[in-house]
C-alpha cells in the first residue's frame, strides 16, 4: 500500500472545549492518500498503526477521542477499503503537545513510514476536519 500525506493542520485542541482531558495542546488533523495494486486496508483501528513523535513525547492516534471535529469526518476514515488502483483519501487526528516532530505509520506487516513534520500548517486535504475546529458539524 502507497500512503502520501498530503496535508497537516494544527488547531487548538480545547477550542470547542476548555475542560478535555488531553495531553496535548494541539489537535492535529493529517490528510493522506492511499493507493494500492491490490486493494485492501491500512489495518485496522486496534493495530494502532498511527503515531506521532516529538521531542520529549509521544502519541497515538487510536488514543485521541476528543478532536474538535469529532464526528464530522467518519467518511474519511484511514481504516477504510482501499479498491485496486484507486485513491482513497483519509484523514486522522492525533492530539499533540508541540507542532512538528515525526508522522508514524506501522502496518501489520512490520513495515514503517515516517514522515518529518514541518511546525505550521501545510498541503491539502485537511479542510473536510478543520472547517469544524469550532464549529459543530
Amino acid at each position: 500500500m502507497q500512503v502520501t500525506v498530503t496535508g497537516i493542520a494544527y488547531r487548538d485542541a480545547y477550542a470547542k472545549d476548555k475542560t478535555l482531558p488531553l495531553k496535548g495542546k494541539y489537535a492535529l488533523a493529517i490528510a493522506f492518500a492511499m493507493k494500492s495494486k491490490t486493494g485492501g486496508m491500512l489495518g485496522s483501528q486496534m493495530d494502532n498503526v498511527i503515531k506521532w513523535e516529538g521531542a520529549s513525547a509521544t502519541a497515538e492516534g487510536r488514543d485521541y477521542a476528543y478532536a474538535p471535529w469529532q464526528g464530522c469526518v467518519d467518511t474519511y476514515t484511514p481504516y477504510g477499503t482501499v479498491e485496486p488502483n484507486q485513491e482513497y483519501k483519509a484523514i486522522t487526528d492525533v492530539n499533540v503537545p508541540a507542532k512538528g516532530g515525526t508522522l508514524i505509520f506501522d502496518d501489520a506487516y512490520g513495515g514503517e513510514a515516517r514522515w518529518e513534520l514541518p511546525t505550521e500548517d501545510t498541503g491539502t486535504g485537511t479542510e473536510p476536519a478543520t472547517k469544524f475546529a469550532t464549529r459543530a458539524c
